[in-house]
């Protein structure tokens, strides 16, 4: 990996029973507590960082302390003794994963294209008055969605860069922070996601591919 590239990789979460077992064998026991589709989309992040430092995803020691309070579980993830960032996101049957060398901080956030329950109020929490005002002159209601989550996932993915998550009001966080950049990624109708970097000078190569084919499979945006 290029030090100025940020690599997005993007897969489904839905796989066949012995491909699940194949990708649980890759977790650390205390991974292993979730739901099918998380734990898939940590074997495939296991394979993905493993896959640029040339080890096997067995030995990748991910620590989830906490900078703030050292807290073992709730912070932001990071490989232990690695120069390699990363930042992963899933939504329903669907994930983004984004990887950076060196001193990088990186943050994706996805979110399924579905009807929300009082899109209008959530949209008052998380919009501030400008944005508002534009979000309310949208007429069609597909694009009112879609919009509002544009600012969603741009506002998370800045968040989880951070890696403080939501301890503030959405509408509160800035949209355009000196030294970072934040651009959506493409990933078809069904999901809306976007990427913020602290630096405003990489290249986003993105890669659509399948689990246990990280390592040769993908279609590059």
């Amino acid at each position: 990996m290029n030090p100025a590239d940020v690599c997005v990789f993007s897969f489904g979460l839905d796989v066949s029973a012995p491909v699940l077992r194949e990708l649980d064998a890759l977790l650390a026991p205390d991974e292993r507590d979730a739901s099918s589709r998380v734990r898939v989309a940590r074997a495939v992040t296991r394979t993905l960082l493993a896959n640029d430092l040339a080890i096997e995803p067995a030995e990748l020691v991910i620590s989830r302390r906490c900078a703030r309070c050292g807290h073992p579980s709730h912070g932001r993830p990071r490989v232990v003794d690695a120069d390699i960032s990363f930042s992963l996101s899933h939504s329903a049957a669907f994930a983004v994963v984004a990887v950076a060398r060196g001193d990088v901080r990186v943050g994706v956030d996805v979110e399924a294209v579905e009807p929300r329950a009082r899109l209008d109020a959530l949209a008052a929490r998380v919009l501030n008055e400008r944005e508002h005002a534009d979000w309310s002159a949208i007429s069609d209601e597909d694009d009112r969605l879609r919009a509002f989550l544009r600012t969603w996932t741009a506002r998370e993915a800045y968040l989880k860069a951070l890696g403080i998550g939501i301890v503030t009001r959405l509408r509160d966080v800035p949209t355009l922070v000196d030294g970072w950049r934040t651009d959506e990624i493409s990933v078809g109708d069904s999901w809306i996601a976007a990427l913020a970097v602290d630096r405003t000078e990489f290249e986003m190569v993105h890669l659509a591919v399948t689990p246990l084919a990280t390592s040769s499979g993908g279609t590059a945006d």
